[in-house]
């Protein structure tokens, strides 16, 4: 599966359900760092990605690690795009 899909996959499928968000951000760091140039791919997809997970953010309930990652995400796509 190439980077963008997988992206966008992940980016639909993200939600805050026990076990599946750090499994979610854990990979979304992963491809971003693995890819850099993804958030300029899409651009419709990382301003829903970054909706999603800055609504995670606020809303808390999510583990430390689950946090830091989704952080570095988000920091990514603003800094991206």
């Amino acid at each position: 599966m190439d980077p963008v899909t997988l992206l966008r996959r992940l980016t639909y499928g993200l939600h805050h359900a026990p076990g599946y968000v750090d499994l979610y951000a854990h990979t979304m760091w992963a491809l971003l760092t693995a890819h850099p140039w993804l958030p300029q791919a899409s651009g419709l997809l990382v301003r829903d990605l970054a909706e999603r997970t800055e609504r995670l953010l606020d809303g808390g309930g999510i583990s430390e690690r689950s946090r830091r990652e989704l952080s570095t995400v988000n920091y990514v796509l603003r800094d991206r795009t």
